[in-house]
């Protein structure tokens, strides 16, 4: 994740990394998967939100960075670079 507010010359990034644990799949299972079409519009073809969900045995990291953006970095980078959070006292 990268941030940057041109205005004020800032630049701040995070760097996250999570591991999917995945259950062993036979090739009915594969092939149950690829027919449904999921994969299809997934990056990595796969969603831990979505069907393949079924067949995520574990998540160590940032669940919010596998679906697509991990926030607790992201919201992090927003406060250092000024943004106040809508539910954060001000």
């Amino acid at each position: 994740v990268c941030l940057r507010r041109p205005a004020v010359r800032l630049e701040f990034d995070a760097v996250t990394t999570t591991r999917v644990r995945v259950a062993a799949l036979d090739e009915a299972a594969i092939a149950w998967y690829v027919a449904t079409g999921e994969p299809r519009d997934k990056a990595g073809a796969y969603a831990v939100q979505g069907l393949f969900g079924a067949f995520v045995r574990g998540v160590e990291g940032s669940v919010t960075g596998v679906i697509g953006l991990p926030l607790d970095e992201t919201l992090a980078l927003l406060r250092r670079a000024g943004y106040p959070l809508p539910w954060e006292a001000r």
